[in-house]
């Protein structure tokens, strides 16, 4: 019942914000398809009950879990697709972070100040930018044509790890403004 009342009290902004968590992983589910993708009924309709519970739980862990439910979709219907598809599922499921993010940032009827709002918008534009350029790197790799190495997947994820690193400790360490 808490949840509810949490939607039925929620301000026009977070209304707008619940409705666009619900609608970017089914546009993603959409997608998939749309790219050339091999269509899962029953993988479906696991997206579509994760973006229901998104909608209703934004401040939850179920954001975290469809964007990486949605990703191993995207990998396993679309296994070689590096196209601009893959760009635009990118920042769909960056759109559902984003307002899931903003959803959780207090009470229902809470409305976000503009300078909030633009603050998140440099965060998501930068975040967009650093996907285009992994994007431009795969792409330029996949033109080279090169043999499959485990070598090479190590060295990329040690890469994601030193980055997920730096963010994180930029993003919490507190700086004296």
């Amino acid at each position: 019942m808490r949840i509810l009342d949490a939607v039925a009290t929620s301000s026009a902004q977070q209304k707008a914000l619940r409705a666009v968590a619900l609608a970017a992983p089914l546009a993603f589910l959409v997608l998939v398809p749309l790219a050339g993708g091999v269509y899962h009924p029953v993988f479906t309709a696991v997206g579509v009950g994760l973006a229901l519970v998104v909608a209703l739980f934004p401040e939850s862990h179920a954001p975290l879990g469809a964007v990486l439910y949605l990703a191993l979709l995207w990998t396993v219907s679309l296994p070689d697709a590096i196209n601009g598809w893959t760009l635009v599922a990118a920042a769909d499921l960056l759109v559902m972070h984003l307002a899931c993010t903003l959803l959780s940032y207090g009470p229902p009827g809470l409305i976000l100040d503009r300078v909030l709002l633009a603050l998140w918008r440099g965060r998501a534009v930068l975040c967009l930018a650093g996907a285009v350029l992994v994007w431009l790197v795969a792409v330029a790799v996949r033109l080279l044509d090169l043999p499959r190495s485990a070598t090479g997947v190590g060295l990329a994820l040690l890469l994601l790890l030193g980055w997920v690193t730096v963010l994180s400790l930029r993003l919490w360490t507190p700086r004296d403004d």
